[in-house]
């Protein structure tokens, strides 16, 4: 089973060196930090369980103390720029006045205690009221981006079937398009199917449909009878080269 919480911290010669010189730098200093500047001081310097135990404690307690020095900066600076000030903030700078006293400097650590603990209380309470609310924002548009997402889903896919009908077109007709760009392929189909628009209008596809009552052998009757003009003469010339003439 895996184990919860914060790794051990394996403490290097560096980590103990530096603990040794916040121990020795600090005005006043409680049962452990003696014991464990004790322990750093001497020559000997291999330590064993119970002693390593005691650095531990010393180095999570100059860690602590190191936040506690940047949450007085903080407050330091606050006043500085004329904010208002808490009540326990108040009590902090009026400690840390008088911290050149024993009983004085472990209020103020004491202070500085309780202070970042409240510190972290309403950060983390401002963190979860942040969560909920986009939380909140995430449940009102979960539906809209829910269907955004179905309809760019549709829309993919009437692509792709449209691109697979249009290729079976081609291929029934026997139209090669693989050397063909998209762009040319379009143009293609644009010109079809606007001469199949024009086609419609004529008036001998009106009287085709007329006749036939249906699309498909209107365009039958269509083709016949374009087919069927050659068959036919006008003063000696054929009358579809009429026809071509003068419209030409």
């Amino acid at each position: 089973m895996a184990l919860r919480g914060r790794p051990a911290k394996i403490l290097s010669s560096a980590d103990l060196d530096e603990l040794c010189l916040f121990l020795q730098n600090l005005p006043f200093l409680k049962k452990n930090q003696i014991r464990a500047l004790n322990l750093l001081q001497r020559v000997e310097q291999d330590f064993d369980k119970a002693e390593m135990k005691v650095l531990k404690l010393a180095d999570r307690e100059k860690s602590l103390h190191q936040q506690r020095q940047t949450l007085l900066e903080q407050i330091k600076l606050k006043e500085k720029n004329q904010q208002k000030l808490l009540d326990n903030e108040v009590e902090i700078l009026e400690l840390e006045i008088k911290k050149h006293e024993r009983d004085y400097f472990f209020r103020l650590d004491r202070a500085l205690e309780s202070y970042m603990k409240i510190h972290k209380a309403l950060l983390n309470d401002q963190i979860r009221l942040e969560n909920e609310r986009r939380r909140d924002v995430l449940k009102k548009s979960g539906k809209s981006i829910s269907e955004a997402k179905k309809k760019r889903s549709e829309q993919n896919k009437r692509k792709y079937e449209l691109g697979g009908a249009v290729l079976a077109l081609f291929k029934e007709l026997n139209v090669e398009i693989e050397s063909k760009t998209s762009d040319e392929i379009l143009t293609m189909l644009k010109n079809s199917m606007l001469l199949s628009s024009e086609i419609t209008t004529t008036e001998i596809y009106k009287q085709a449909f007329s006749l036939s009552k249906s699309d498909n052998q209107a365009n039958k009757l269509f083709i016949r009878a374009l087919n069927g003009l050659p068959e036919f003469t006008f003063s000696n010339e054929k009358f579809h080269l009429v026809l071509l003439k003068k419209y030409l």
